[in-house]
């Protein structure tokens, strides 16, 4: 009986996800070491499912599945070093942001489509969907109309202002907060009227500024293309990198899948020496990492200063991503390694508490494994998940240019020991496992459901035929607005002549 039933259960899962052996394109123009880690995870996975995976990106993969393919085009990486500084210094206001992102992109994607390697491959092989990364890539959509192939859209982050437009999700300044702004859904009048106006912003600059440019991008290297309308709102579903327990709940259509923690693994051993440090550790282990972006040995002086001097008077160990080999005047009780295996540590039972840059993938991980943590954002989507996360009550949050010693250790007091954050972690923790399908798993039927309905253009909603006035009724509104006007001047009419003729009759018998 039980061989029966493992023979069954093994029969199943080849049907879920042994079907479709397809040849998949992958396309990750984006730089950034976390969004390009990401989005090769779930090539890997896709991979591993049986399918024949190649992915064009600026980096590339040193241990690849055996039926993945790198086609790497370093040209892009360089293009997009000039834009690559230290990232504690990045000040840029909430809203020229998706101006000063969407113009960087311009020339990583114009490297991209021009590249001889991409333009070899799109003219001598066939693929069966495409997955393109959804982070300021409209001009990409060029690559499955030209293939005539279906594709979909992978975001390294959840439902937001990036993502929404490309496949017709609504976004209600409201109560959704801009990704770049430091706010939760509950917002007040001005933090609403900041939201809306940067929404206002963004929609200019994407219709007006982006979309334009990435048309003529596209026809640079591709003369023959038509207008980027035609092509650029063709996806039916988007792969999230986002979960219920890490955002907030907001409107999404019907093809926009949550599969955030996709990425996370069972954890596995640790290295021997980082093993006995975390056993020994009497008092428990602090994890400390500034993510793949950011990096520890950039950050000021004065702000690495408070930082030794609050962790030399703790009991715990901490556990440092240190970029160097040396940390000048580092306490006894400091650990540092260039490189941290971040969720095996995290698994760990001496766990007490993770400092973290408050990036998704961080985010995601620390929930996972139920630890709470202090954020220390800096840039990007870092500041809505710090603020989600102590919205959630399993996190503290301090800016970089707060930190102090007095300002610091009176929170990593307080993470410490009071048991409320654990609580609220392990609650979060909970949600996040509680789902009919694994991340991974629901990403796999995802992409053979496009596959196998040529990419589910049923799920496709109405608004991605709309224009940008339709959309927002303003025709509507135009309309009526003309009606009531000339109704108006009609009544304003007749009141005038009615008055006229009044006045003429009294002038007669007067007379």
């Amino acid at each position: 009986m039980y061989k029966k039933t493992i023979s069954l259960l093994i029969f199943i899962s080849t049907l879920i996800y042994c079907t479709e052996n397809a040849k998949l394109l992958g396309i990750f123009h984006y730089p950034g070491k976390s969004q390009y880690m990401s989005g090769v995870a779930l090539m890997k996975i896709l991979a591993e499912r049986g399918h024949d995976v190649t992915v064009v990106s600026p980096i590339g993969e040193k241990n690849a599945p055996e039926n993945y393919r790198d086609v790497v085009l370093p040209e892009v990486f360089e293009a997009a070093k000039r834009f690559m500084k230290n990232y504690f210094e990045y000040k840029v206001h909430p809203y020229v942001q998706t101006y000063v992102i969407g113009t960087v992109s311009f020339s990583l994607l114009n490297c991209t489509l021009s590249h001889p390697k991409l333009q070899q491959l799109i003219k001598t092989e066939k693929f069966d969907l495409v997955i393109l990364q959804q982070f300021y890539g409209d001009a990409l959509t060029y690559i499955p109309y030209v293939l005539d192939i279906p594709y979909l859209f992978y975001s390294p982050m959840g439902a937001s202002y990036i993502t929404n437009p490309s496949i017709g999700n609504p976004t209600f300044p409201s109560y959704v907060p801009d990704l770049f702004l430091r706010y939760t859904t509950d917002m007040s009048f001005f933090q609403r009227l900041d939201n809306t106006i940067i929404f206002i912003i963004n929609s200019f600059i994407r219709y007006f500024v982006i979309l334009p440019y990435h048309d003529r991008i596209v026809k640079e290297s591709f003369p023959n293309a038509p207008d980027i309308q035609v092509y650029n709102q063709r996806a039916s579903i988007i792969l999230l990198n986002g979960d219920v327990s890490i955002n907030d709940p907001v409107p999404k259509v019907p093809g926009m899948i949550d599969i955030g923690g996709f990425h996370i693994k069972p954890p596995g051993s640790l290295p021997r020496d980082l093993e006995d440090i975390m056993n020994t550790a009497r008092s428990g282990v602090i994890y400390f990492s500034m993510g793949s972006n950011l990096r520890s040995v950039d950050m000021p002086k004065h702000i690495l200063a408070s930082l030794m001097n609050v962790f030399s008077k703790l009991n715990q160990t901490i556990l440092w991503k240190w970029e160097n080999d040396e940390l000048e005047g580092k306490p006894d009780n400091v650990v540092i390694r260039k490189w941290l295996p971040q969720n095996d540590i995290l698994a760990h039972k001496k766990m007490k508490l993770f400092i973290t840059h408050a990036g998704l993938h961080s985010i995601q991980e620390t929930v996972y494994h139920g630890v709470p943590c202090l954020t220390i954002p800096v840039f990007i989507d870092q500041l809505s998940n710090a603020k989600r996360a102590v919205n959630a009550g399993y996190a503290e949050l301090i800016y970089m240019e707060e930190i102090t010693e007095e300002r610091l250790s009176p929170l990593i007091e307080v993470l410490l020991n009071n048991n409320n954050y654990t609580a609220a972690a392990k609650k979060r923790s909970s949600i996040m496992r509680d789902r009919p399908l694994s991340p991974a798993d629901t990403a796999s039927f995802w992409v053979n459901y496009a596959i196998r309905h040529k990419g589910a253009e049923h799920l496709r909603v109405a608004s991605v035929n709309l224009t940008w006035c339709q959309y927002l009724l303003l025709d509507i509104v135009a309309f009526i607005f003309l009606c009531f006007l000339g109704i108006f001047m009609v009544l304003r009419k007749l009141t005038i002549s009615l008055i006229k003729f009044r006045n003429c009759k009294i002038k007669k018998k007067l007379e």
